[in-house]
């Protein structure tokens, strides 16, 4: 149990770091092709597979 409540607080600051990551992107003028990309490439999902721990 207190595993998953580990779990599910490293999930919640990844998704507040991606949104201001891309708040702070669209801030600086990029258009929205180019945000969408750098997220895909910088995204921590690819480099975490939270789905194995969900299991």
């Amino acid at each position: 149990m207190r595993i998953s409540f580990g779990m599910a607080g490293i999930v919640r600051v990844i998704n507040r770091g991606e949104r201001a990551f891309k708040r702070a992107l669209i801030r600086e003028g990029l258009s929205q092709e180019v945000v969408e990309r750098l997220m895909e490439e910088f995204s921590l999902r690819k480099i975490f597979n939270f789905q194995r721990f969900l299991r």
